[in-house]
């Protein structure tokens, strides 16, 4: 009897589990989501495509298409490397939260003294420049709230103005912090305050913190020789964005960096991103791996711009390559600790709350923590938010989802 009484909690806790993984999303048929996929493929002119998705339990469906490098007769998988562009800075914004739950930097912390080369850019308003009179934070930076935008593609004003003498490390801010949203180079200095915080590079950090915990094996600022070959194709349609697809010729890079940035160095595959996914999708832990407290997962996933609107129409941007954020984000939209917050959900299931952000060269994420999922899609081509990965994207989100529409 006593052997008996000992056993019910067992079994009890069995069922529980069981239970659990019998109400987690669920997946339909591979075969009849590959075969959807093909079929979508046929009206699209990109040469090859990878996505995944993973539900809590680990449960995965993916989808490979196409020849990793065009012309040749090798298949794209899951293990083919690609350049990660701005989801880079999912990975930056972990280390920094890392060193935020340990202790050495808080994310409201006036960050003047420790970083006066960032802090002392002026603002530029209508061509005229003026000392910032709000300190900048690290809660700033995170949520692209700092002022710092990209003079290449996000910005009129910055992208017009003359830089023939000016001596800073970065071009001017556009407003005081913590008042507006502009997407930029915060991360870029969120890289910046890892390395001088941590007294490592950038480089080293990811790897010894997140990269090699994680088993990221083929993630890297620097792909070594030995996996130059699983460098996938990439192209790009003109200076409009409008033109025929065109391969871009130097596929593997030619020189080693040596400076880390923090929101556009990676280079990663898709099976080692979803990795991350599946690590942050579980609140910071994965196969025993911690690499953030749930409550710091917890924080990520509130909005922390408040009333500030992320409504992009009428921005300005570089239709060769970037940064388009027309109906990518909304007057809706808000912005957690690392990522883009779906407020709306989307009409094929995914729910509102949904985590999400992409790369230039149109690698694409998101995290329904509400359905326990979590999915990406690697292409390579400019210009970002681009139809032909947003709508394959959407696809087969809507197959994946198709199990579980009621729910």
């Amino acid at each position: 009897m006593m052997k008996l009484l000992k056993l019910i909690p067992i079994v009890i806790l069995m069922i529980g589990c069981k239970k659990s993984q019998n109400d987690a999303f669920r997946f339909p048929n591979q075969s009849e989501v590959t075969l959807a996929m093909n079929k979508k493929m046929k009206s699209s002119d990109l040469p090859s495509v990878v996505a995944i998705a993973s539900n809590k339990f680990d449960k995965e469906l993916s989808f490979c298409y196409g020849k990793a490098v065009w012309g040749e007769n090798s298949n794209v998988t899951k293990d083919h490397i690609y350049q990660l562009h701005s989801m880079t800075k999912l990975l930056t914004s972990v280390a920094a939260l890392q060193l935020v739950e340990k202790g050495q930097i808080g994310l409201d912390d006036d960050l003047s003294s420790l970083m006066p080369e960032m802090t002392d850019i002026p603002i530029l308003i209508k061509g005229e420049l003026s000392k910032a009179k709000k300190p900048i934070t690290l809660r700033h930076l995170l949520t692209h709230t700092s002022g710092f935008g990209y003079a290449c593609c996000t910005d009129s004003e910055l992208a017009n103005f003359d830089y023939s003498k000016w001596n800073y490390e970065d071009a001017p801010r556009r407003f005081e912090s913590g008042t507006q949203f502009l997407y930029g180079t915060s991360l870029e200095w969120v890289g910046k305050l890892i390395e001088k915080l941590s007294q490592s590079t950038l480089e080293n950090y990811f790897k010894e913190n997140i990269t090699d915990p994680l088993d990221m094996n083929r993630t890297f600022f620097n792909v070594p020789d030995s996996l130059q070959n699983f460098i996938v194709s990439r192209g790009y349609r003109g200076q409009d964005g409008k033109q025929k697809l065109t391969e871009i010729k130097e596929r593997i890079p030619k020189e080693n960096v040596t400076e880390f940035s923090g929101d556009d160095g990676l280079w990663s595959s898709p099976n080692d991103y979803m990795k991350l996914l599946r690590c942050l999708l579980n609140y910071g832990t994965l196969n025993d791996v911690v690499l953030l407290k749930k409550k710091t997962v917890e924080e990520m996933l509130k909005n922390q711009i408040n009333n500030i609107n992320m409504d992009s129409k009428g921005n300005y941007f570089n239709p060769a390559y970037c940064c388009n954020l027309e109906n990518f984000t909304t007057n809706s939209t808000k912005w957690g600790l690392a990522w883009a917050i779906d407020n709306d959900g989307q009409s094929y299931g995914r729910k509102p709350g949904t985590v999400f952000w992409g790369g230039m060269m149109n690698t694409y994420f998101y995290i329904d923590y509400k359905s326990e999922i979590a999915s990406c899609i690697f292409t390579q081509h400019i210009p970002f938010n681009h139809k032909e990965t947003t709508s394959i994207f959407d696809e087969f989100s809507r197959l994946i989802y198709s199990e579980n529409i009621s729910k």
